[in-house]
């Protein structure tokens, strides 16, 4: 099976499977210029055709704000990146924003964790623009390694056993994220993305290499699903596959 169709496939599994796509959606998708975003967006698009559904589709391109090293090769990829999300028929939309300055500012005051800032001021400003032009649907590109990675960060360092889920309700139902790339692998948006031949958005982010997202996820790959190719399917299989009754209970207060 061609990589195509396995991506069509999975997604339309996560699509049909957690109710995701409804005639007259307005859905805004993110499209940052990487893989996963590329890949959302195609598929988005691939699946308005087949579900003939008429549901719109406005890609938005967020500036966070970061110094960059080559600005006019970032906004040749800008310009790329309309051109791409017209050609599949999607509406598209810039907006500039101050959340890469702003995670600068709080890394220089010694915080920490400056990409939980710029996540949640990046998050707020989708949330925003849903809210300013009546969307009803916010679609991200996290797919099963994400989820895989979140459920381990969450596990280490906040102490609970959670992650990301398909489909997320917002503001009373007001708005819903849905993630159509919720059941793929992210071996199979590198290889599509490579055979496509799609140029790249380079991140610009400083702080890409260097979070606790991006080394637990590296360690895993290292040091845990290469010890057998059985081990990441098995860690897969096991998010849906939750036994809450041999998970123990905090005892009772007396």
């Amino acid at each position: 099976m061609s990589t195509y169709n396995k991506l069509k496939r999975w997604i339309g599994r996560a699509i049909h499977g957690y109710s995701m796509l409804e005639e007259g959606d307005f859905i805004i998708t993110g499209l940052s210029g990487g893989e996963d975003s590329l890949v959302l967006l195609y598929f988005l698009a691939e699946w308005r055709k087949k579900l003939r559904k008429d549901y719109r589709i406005l890609a938005v391109h967020l500036d966070m704000g970061f110094p960059k090293a080559n600005l006019e090769e970032y906004e040749k990829g800008v310009n790329w990146l309309k051109k791409f999300a017209e050609g599949l028929g999607a509406e598209f939309l810039v907006k500039k924003t101050d959340c890469g300055l702003q995670a600068l500012e709080v890394a220089e005051k010694g915080n920490k964790n400056p990409c939980f800032v710029c996540s949640w001021h990046r998050r707020k400003h989708l949330f925003k623009l849903a809210e300013e032009l009546g969307a009803n649907k916010l679609a991200l590109g996290h797919h099963i390694d994400d989820v895989v990675v979140t459920f381990f960060l969450n596990l280490f360092y906040h102490g609970e056993i959670s992650s990301i889920v398909p489909k997320q309700e917002m503001f009373k139902g007001k708005l819903y994220i849905i993630r159509p790339l919720f059941l793929v692998e992210k071996r199979l948006i590198k290889s599509f993305v490579k055979k496509m031949e799609w140029p790249v958005l380079k991140n610009p982010c400083p702080f890409a290499e260097k979070t606790k997202r991006k080394f637990l996820e590296d360690y895993i790959k290292t040091n845990i699903f290469s010890l057998d190719p059985k081990v990441k399917k098995s860690i897969i299989r096991a998010m849906f596959n939750v036994k809450t009754d041999y998970l123990p209970k905090p005892p009772e207060k007396k």
